[in-house]
Formats: C-alpha cells, sequence, structure tokens
C-alpha cells in the first residue's frame, strides 16, 4: 500500500478510540443538556430521549456493546436528519452535523470498539 506517511500505520487501531470518544462525548452531552436544562413545557418524551442518549454516550465512552450502540445512535441521528429535512423541524442541530455524526456511527459499526475499550475482540 502506498502510503505518505506509512509509520503512521501502526497506530490504525487509535482512530476507533478517536471517533468512539468524539461520538460518546457528544451524545452525552445533549442527553445530559435534556435531561437537566431547564426548560419550561418539555415534553415529557425528551427526558425519556435525554437518558437514552445518555446511555449511549456512556456506552460509546467505555467501549461497551459498541457496535451495537455505535448502529442505535446511527439509526437516531438517522431519524433526527429525516424529521429535519422531511418536516422543517425547528432542531438547534444543523442537517450537516446530524450527516457527520451519522457518519461515524456508521464507521463504528464498521470499525470496531478499537484499543482501551471493554469489548475488545480478542
Amino acid at each position: 500500500m502506498l502510503s505518505l506517511l506509512p509509520d503512521l500505520l501502526d497506530f490504525s487501531s487509535i482512530a476507533p478510540v478517536i471517533l468512539r470518544l468524539a461520538l460518546g462525548g457528544t451524545l452525552l452531552s445533549y442527553g445530559f443538556k435534556e435531561l437537566f436544562a431547564p426548560q419550561i413545557g418539555v415534553p415529557s418524551w425528551m427526558k425519556i430521549v435525554g437518558i437514552w442518549e445518555s446511555v449511549l454516550g456512556v456506552l460509546l465512552l467505555a467501549g461497551l456493546f459498541t457496535q451495537v450502540a455505535a448502529l442505535l445512535a446511527g439509526l437516531e441521528f438517522l431519524g433526527y436528519l429525516f424529521l429535519r429535512l422531511k418536516d422543517k423541524a425547528q432542531m438547534p442541530i444543523s442537517a450537516n452535523f446530524l450527516l457527520v455524526m451519522l457518519a461515524i456511527a456508521l464507521s463504528l459499526v464498521l470499525l470496531g470498539p478499537g484499543l482501551f475499550a471493554i469489548d475488545l475482540p480478542l
């Protein structure tokens, strides 16, 4: 394989860790925002979504059930993207951000957890 920086290919198993931490941290921060933000008139299902996103974020940060958590997160981002584009819903998250998070989630489904994960394959 032709590579401009062939020495960096030794560290290719660290790339999923970076993606996993970025996606998990983002999900955890959005989940906490939906759980603990003092908003009047927030529907009760938004608290459930906040719990769901927080659990997915913790699973991804810990590297536990990474591929399943990434698949569920990808489906969630796909649903958000569908709602945003179809119904022109007012969401604080841009469509570009949703596409990037969807790409990260799908790459984690294909790559696996990487190093420093609980469910590291043998």
